[in-house]
């Protein structure tokens, strides 16, 4: 009887990975603007069946439950990885939880470019989880398992063919999180075309269609870490402020130039404009 129950425990490790593994997936949708495929996870092992929600179902039963929030994100750059730690609170209860993760910079042989972004997801995630009530767990992760079983019986639907490359649903991505901290930048004095100023002068590019990819995945990184926490928005804005001083004070015109723009015919708006419309937020 013993060595029966034993075949039927879980090794904690096999479920992390398959979590992760998931989850590292669903980070990668978000960022790139695609749709979130998975909300639980469900194997087999050892004689059982191993089911549980992932990190898009434990925002989205957070969501249903209300009042959880990431109150406090904190993070270290290590030499091969990121460590993060996030504090989750519960405003109705009053609880609070903490939440950490080590993410590795490397996937594989290769850089890990949403490496950062996974830390801070991940912690938040472990943070969070610990705060939903079990009911609550279970009525997502039964919901979900039920759409997905049904999917799964149902026949196979032809699919849409996708419009536009990878670049394109991350040009999208950064530029949804560009959006929704518009507002917040503004409160701190930072306008849209300061923040297009700033990432032009960080990738060394002159139009969005210079960017590859990956900056544009680094990018919405950076973005989606300033949205989720207050403390990293404001590190955001100080990096935009400084790099638009430094700007200034090395492009300081000289007094033939200035001579120059004094002659200039009113037209000279008309390069205002050009920026303005080249600033894609």
């Amino acid at each position: 009887m013993a060595e029966e129950k034993k075949d039927e425990m879980v090794p904690v490790t096999a479920e992390y990975e398959v979590v992760d593994q998931v989850d590292d997936q669903a980070i990668i949708e978000l960022m790139t603007g695609q749709t979130i495929q998975d909300y639980v996870y469900s194997f087999k092992q050892g004689g059982r069946t191993v089911e549980g929600l992932t990190l898009a179902g434990i925002n989205e039963a957070a969501n249903r439950r209300g009042g959880i929030q990431i109150e406090e994100v904190k993070y270290e750059e290590r030499d091969h990885s990121w460590i993060a730690t996030a504090k989750a609170v519960d405003t109705i209860t009053g609880s609070s939880r903490y939440g950490a993760y080590e993410q590795p910079k490397m996937a594989g042989s290769r850089q890990d470019p949403f490496a950062f972004t996974k830390a801070i997801h991940k912690a938040q995630r472990n943070a969070i989880k610990q705060l939903i009530p079990v009911p609550v767990i279970r009525e997502v992760l039964n919901f979900y398992l039920h759409r997905k079983t049904h999917n799964a019986n149902a026949a196979p639907q032809p699919q849409l063919p996708q419009t536009g490359g990878n670049i394109a649903n991350a040009q999208k991505a950064a530029f949804a999180i560009a959006n929704n901290l518009a507002a917040p930048l503004e409160k701190k004095d930072v306008t849209k075309e300061d923040l297009w100023n700033y990432i032009k002068r960080k990738y060394s590019v002159e139009s969005r269609n210079d960017m590859t990819e990956m900056q544009w995945t680094q990018l919405s990184a950076e973005l989606k870490a300033a949205e989720t926490s207050s403390k990293l928005l404001d590190e955001l804005c100080e990096r935009i402020k400084q790099l638009t001083a430094a700007s200034q004070e090395s492009e300081v015109p000289t007094a033939e130039e200035s001579a120059d723009s004094g002659n200039a015919a009113p037209s000279g708006t008309q390069p205002e404009t050009a920026q303005a419309q080249e600033d894609p937020f």
